[in-house]
């Protein structure tokens, strides 16, 4: 007995629980439909409830409800029992009168509290064509259909902009428009989105249909993707086409008067669908560009803080430059910082926290820059300046960080700790030397040794060897402090090394399976070498302007031809579906390749 009031007495709790749990009262309805059309609005209740008090339908004549169904689940996890309900009540409803008319609330009692669902809005348009559906939201929107296809079934590119700024983003959406009865679709081609960086938002496994008013008529419109795209250029860039095609079913008539009582029987009929281009028209960016800009566009805000201020020589310290927006974010190349001369700087390292919205790619970009002191002594570090282009106020804006001061000590057993400055002895090292001194010996006779080094010919070929080893150290070390003063020099030189070291980490995301990261540090590495290699930023970059300028080192054409082929071939895998994207592998040897033949052709 104790042990069955006990379950009871668990049960009521979780059942409690339950009745504590947020309520939630929801209308649902299709958003547009026709004149005289029949639709369903549903009320859906997450708890139970009484006193269902139904709004008024002006405009719309009911036909039935409300109907009311229930359901419930229980489920047992770990010990712990959970229950959920749900109450439905619906209408079935057909609009009398053209217009756009909103609903008011429903009104249903949950544990003696009044709760409320949401009103909203169904337009209704002239009575025509009719859809294949009566669910789902829409949007009304000015789509031309267009030239290819037929008014029934047709697909479209439509884009949130056509005109804006070089780097500024904007929203491509592939869309189809269907007012015939569909059973799937093959020969997908999306457009390669040439003259953009790209990014996918959206692109759903299974294409799900809501309904759209589009110029008086409505159609059941589904999305095939939605991808962020950043112009690379300016002027005048064409989206090309979308292609797919469609299996449409058709009923088949018969004389027979049994088919119609069964259903009747239906052919499927392919249809090739293309959408038509779409021109973007894009400015370039103003010409009164700060020195410190490098390509960020959007809206964004900069940090910079030092794990250490005191330290002693040959200890590591980071630096880390943080960029928090919208916007280009990952074509954010490292912002220079000025280090003293006096210590070793190493790469920095870059961490991408993002997510890609309507708005453009949102989040924050890091950079960890680790350097090391060699001498004791103050040192500062110059404010870091970032300038970016707002796309709000259509200006260029630089964001300065504080100055950073480190107080360098010396470090433990050295000797040196400014160069250039030999320091004094302490008295320990007084007394450690003391240990060393020996009495004068006497009473010995000293020999002159017959073997004479000076005047010698290996005297006279040491000391000009020596001479001449001392120059050329001089010579190269100058050298050396030439090319390193010049930065586009070293860039150019290094470029190799540093595409070499972006392979790798594609190398690491290709070994994961991991499409998206593999090809973006791919494309990295590519438009990273070409900035290195040809000093120009890569945000000026174009496949067109690399190809003249490639020409004029007197690459070679097939080498330019290898070169554009893998960049198409990575920004088309980077929004395909996975199905079509392949070969990995051998994109990953066609860069290496190419980088080889470029470093070898460009000095």
């Amino acid at each position: 007995m104790y042990k069955i009031g006990t379950i009871a007495i668990l049960t009521f709790i979780s059942l409690v629980k339950v009745q504590a749990q947020n309520v939630e009262f929801v209308a649902s309805a299709p958003k547009v439909v026709q004149v005289g059309e029949q639709f369903r609005l549903t009320y859906s209740l997450n708890a139970k409830g009484s006193d269902f008090q139904e709004p008024a339908f002006e405009n719309f004549k009911v036909l039935t409800g409300p109907n009311i169904s229930t359901s419930s689940s229980v489920q047992i996890v770990n010990g712990k029992m959970s229950q959920s309900v749900s109450y439905t009540y619906t209408f079935i409803l057909m609009a009398v009168s053209e217009g756009n008319f909103t609903i008011p609330p429903a009104n249903v009692t949950v544990n003696r509290k009044s709760v409320q669902s949401n009103q909203f809005t169904i337009e209704v348009v002239k009575g025509g064509q009719t859809s294949q559906t009566t669910s789902g939201g829409s949007s009304s929107n000015a789509v031309n259909k267009p030239t290819s296809g037929n008014s029934k079934v047709f697909v479209t590119i439509e884009v949130d902009k056509k005109s804006l700024y070089q780097g500024e983003s904007l929203v491509a959406e592939i869309k189809l428009y269907t007012q015939q009865s569909l059973s799937g679709f093959e020969d997908i081609k999306f457009p390669p989105f040439t003259g953009f960086w790209s990014q996918d938002i959206e692109s759903p496994q299974q294409i799900e249909l809501h309904r759209e008013n589009l110029n008086g008529q409505i159609y059941d419109v589904g999305l095939f993707k939605k991808v962020l795209l950043f112009p690379q250029r300016s002027g005048e860039i064409t989206i090309d086409p979308f292609e797919i095609t469609m299996i449409v079913q058709e009923r088949v008539r018969s004389n027979n008067p049994f088919d119609d009582f069964f259903g009747g029987s239906y052919r499927r009929i392919p249809l090739k669908m293309i959408s038509d281009p779409v021109k973007i028209a894009v400015k370039p960016l103003p010409v009164n560009a700060p020195a410190e800009f490098s390509g960020a566009v959007g809206k964004y805000s900069m940090t910079a803080s030092i794990d250490k201020t005191r330290v002693k020589a040959n200890e590591a310290i980071t630096l880390k430059v943080k960029v928090t927006g919208t916007g280009n974010l990952k074509l954010i190349k490292p912002i220079k910082v000025d280090f003293p001369l006096d210590m070793d700087v190493y790469d920095p390292k870059t961490n991408l926290n993002t997510k890609t919205t309507n708005d453009g790619v949102t989040g924050n970009v890091t950079f960890d820059y680790l350097f090391i002191p060699r001498y004791a002594g103050t040192f500062r570090i110059a404010p870091i300046v970032f300038s970016y282009f707002d796309t709000g106020s259509k200006t260029y804006k630089t964001i300065t960080s504080q100055e950073f001061e480190i107080e360098v000590e010396r470090g433990t057993g050295d000797q040196e700790t400014t160069p250039g400055i030999v320091q004094s002895l302490t008295k320990e090292d007084v007394k450690y030397i003391g240990k060393d001194i020996r009495f004068l010996k006497s009473g010995f006779s000293l020999k002159k040794k017959e073997t004479i080094i000076y005047g010698t010919p290996g005297f006279y070929l040491a000391y000009m060897g020596s001479l001449l080893l001392f120059l050329a150290i001089i010579i190269f070390r100058r050298t050396q402090i030439k090319q390193n003063a010049n930065q586009v020099k070293v860039k150019n030189r290094k470029a190799n090394k540093v595409s070499r070291r972006r392979l790798k980490i594609a190398s690491a995301h290709l070994k994961q399976n991991n499409s998206e990261k593999f090809y973006d540090e791919i494309l990295k590495a590519i438009w990273g070498y070409l900035s290195d290699k040809l000093s120009i930023p890569v945000a000026n970059l174009t496949k067109d302007n690399v190809s003249e300028i490639l020409n004029k080192h007197q690459v070679d054409a097939e080498t330019v031809g290898n070169l554009m082929q893998l960049l198409d071939a990575c920004e088309f895998a980077r929004y395909a579906p996975a199905s079509v994207s392949g070969g990995m592998d051998e994109i990953y040897k066609q860069a290496e390749m190419v980088i080889s033949k470029l470093d070898q052709k460009i000095k």
